[in-house]
């Protein structure tokens, strides 16, 4: 993974976790801006860096994501499993500047709509939390 991409556009992604959930897949929306474009390079933040969602929500804590993984289907039927936190930069509190690679695609198509989250610890962690993603693209 190594930031050899130039950022061109970005998405901010929230995956909501519901009040009470018990699953521990957590599918995407679908993603009408990003639906088929290449996408180069995507990010997880945690609430070191963003305190509220999108919606609103507490987004996920720094701690939980070490117990998430994240599937990306690719058209054509591949797929990717990582660890969450492999797709964190972490923030240099001194000086409030991220450092670390942005972990990179090779201009794939995602398909949203099959792209999940997986909680492997305690579900009740991430009930009403949000995981939160930049996902880079080519125009």
């Amino acid at each position: 993974m190594a930031n050899n991409f130039k950022i061109k556009a970005a998405e901010l992604v929230e995956v909501p976790v519901a009040l009470g959930n018990t699953r521990n897949t957590i599918y995407f929306p679908d993603l009408p801006n990003i639906r088929v474009k290449q996408i180069e390079g995507i990010e997880v933040y945690t609430a070191l860096e963003l305190s509220t969602s999108l919606s609103g929500r507490t987004v996920q804590a720094a701690a939980d994501i070490k117990d998430a993984t994240i599937t990306l289907y690719f058209t054509g039927g591949e797929y990717i499993v990582s660890p969450l936190e492999a797709l964190h930069r972490v923030i240099n509190k001194t000086n409030s500047t991220f450092y670390g690679d942005i972990p990179s695609l090779a201009g794939q198509v995602i398909d949203w709509t099959k792209c999940y989250v997986t909680l492997t610890s305690n579900v009740a962690n991430f009930a009403n939390k949000s995981f939160m993603f930049n996902v880079y693209y080519i125009l």
